[in-house]
Formats: structure tokens, C-alpha cells, sequence
């Protein structure tokens, strides 16, 4: 049995991903994938001191058996809680205790990590709205907009499980790159797709748009990825809903040219981690 860990980051995919793999949970099981839902796996996993057979526990919570080829595990509280996100000064601080447990537990298996970044200008005004009044204060009084990277994250992945594999996107690319990320997390596909593979979509288009699009797609199956990537791009410069996609930055009281010095530190970060041995960067 090999294992694949989503580890977020939170707020991209918001649990969609989990929950279309989960929605293909049949067809999926008769290739031998296994997608648990987190309250079969989490307590286990992050508990301070895991017990020596936790392993062993974690197999029967998630009624994992001989036929179980690949196990999904997609939670990013595996990595941490929201508070913890951020600190200020860097993103998850404690990572690589939380790897180094995980690694400890799941090691002897085959496991490929999978993990989403998100340009820190817009992921640290949504992170602000997502906590509650006092983590939110504290967050900006020790924030620290330009020190924030990911590279250091994706780095404490390669040392403290150098033989597990790590996948990289974009949250900003995943539009052109969800049925692929969907599939590698996996390691296959259904037959006929994936079952409600669009209803992601609806996140950033207008109403009925995510349904033309898979309608069309449908009706006229591109012939390659960028094919594809080229329909997406199409569909999204109609039925784009701009308010879905609206970040209220003022919560930290950067002005544009601090947005756009963030941004491009972002993208310089980017081919940091691009760079990386044993890391792969999926780009559209």
C-alpha cells in the first residue's frame, strides 16, 4: 500500500478536493484507492505521542484491507490548525515537527505529499478573515508581510522525508490543473471521469457557468492538456464571477504597491522552489 498526503495549504482547495475524490470513492475503491474521511484518520495522526501501533490502528479506522492499494489521506489540519498557520514571520512554524511524527507513523510505507501554495497577498488577508478575533490580533501584531515564503516549507518536506515524493501547484493555477491534480493524487481515474469533477468551478464562476463548461467539454473532449487549458481559459474570461474572487485586503492595511512587492516575491519564490531537488512544480 503506497499513501498520499494532501496537506493543504487551507483555504485553496477547501476541501474539494477530498470531497469529489470521496464522491468517486466506488469507482476509485475497484482500482484499489482509498479516500477516508478525516475523523477516521486525524486523531491518530496528530495525537503528541503516538502509540506503537498506531499504524496498525489507523489501518482498521479507515477499514483499510488487502485490496487497498493507495491510501488517500487529505486533511490539512494533519499539518496544523488554522492558528497556527502563521506566525508571523513564516508559514506553518511547526512543520517540520508535524513531518517528522507523520514520517514516524507512516514511514514504512511508499508516500508521495502533495501540497498547494497560494500567493501570500491575497492568502494572508483570507487567513485573517478566517480566525477568530484573538489569533487575528495577534497575527498582525507580529505580521511580517515580506518575510513570508514557502519555500522554507516545501524544503522542511524534502528533509524530513527525503525519500517521499512532493507535488507543488499554484492555487492561482488551479483552474487549469484540477482534473490533473485530481487524477495524480489518486494515481488513476475513473473510467468515465470524475464524478462531480466541476462543481469546483462553481467556486470562481458565475451560476450555471461551471455546467456550460463541463457540457461543452462533454460534447467536444479536448485532445490533449493544453487543448483543455485552452477551453478553461475561454470559459473563464466569459462566466468568471470577479466578486467570487474578491479578497478584502484592507483587514491588514496594505496598499497596492505593498500587494504587488508581495506578488512578486511570491513569483520569485516560485522558481525557488521550482528548483528544489525532488520536488516537482506542476504548471499549466
Amino acid at each position: 500500500m503506497d499513501i498520499a498526503l494532501h496537506l493543504g495549504a487551507h483555504l485553496t482547495d477547501d476541501s474539494q478536493m477530498r470531497s469529489c475524490l470521496r464522491a468517486n470513492g466506488d469507482a476509485l475503491a475497484d482500482q484499489g484507492v482509498l479516500v477516508p474521511p478525516p475523523r477516521r484518520f486525524l486523531e491518530r495522526l496528530t495525537a503528541p505521542e503516538p502509540a506503537s501501533d498506531t499504524l496498525e490502528r489507523l489501518r482498521h479506522a479507515v477499514e483499510a484491507d488487502d485490496t487497498t492499494q493507495r491510501l488517500v489521506l487529505s486533511a490539512p489540519a494533519l499539518l496544523a490548525r488554522k492558528p497556527e498557520i502563521c506566525d508571523g514571520l513564516s508559514l506553518y512554524p511547526a512543520a517540520a515537527g508535524r513531518l517528522a511524527a507523520l514520517r514516524a507513523v507512516l514511514g514504512e510505507h511508499e508516500t508521495e505529499l502533495f501540497f498547494c501554495i497560494r500567493n501570500p497577498a491575497t492568502y494572508i488577508p483570507s487567513l485573517l478573515h478566517a480566525l477568530k478575533d484573538s489569533h487575528r490580533d495577534r497575527l498582525l501584531e507580529t505580521l511580517r508581510s515580506e518575510e513570508l515564503r514557502w519555500s522554507p516549507l516545501i524544503a522542511a518536506m524534502r528533509q524530513q522525508w527525503p525519500e517521499a515524493a512532493v507535488t507543488v501547484w499554484c492555487d492561482e493555477d488551479t483552474p487549469f490543473l484540477w482534473h490533473q491534480i485530481l487524477e495524480e493524487v489518486a494515481s488513476c481515474a475513473p473510467e468515465d471521469g470524475f464524478r462531480d469533477s466541476y462543481v469546483w468551478y462553481d467556486s470562481i464562476m458565475v451560476a450555471g457557468g461551471a455546467a456550460k463548461l463541463e457540457a461543452y467539454l462533454a460534447a467536444n473532449p479536448p485532445v490533449d492538456a493544453a487543448h483543455r487549458q485552452k477551453v478553461i481559459a475561454a470559459f473563464l474570461d466569459k462566466f468568471c464571477d470577479a466578486e467570487k474572487l474578491d479578497i478584502d485586503v484592507t483587514i491588514t492595511g496594505w496598499d497596492e504597491t505593498r500587494i504587488d512587492v508581495l506578488s512578486q516575491l511570491y513569483e520569485d519564490d516560485i522558481e525557488v522552489i521550482a528548483a528544489m531537488d525532488g520536488v516537482r512544480l506542476i504548471r499549466p
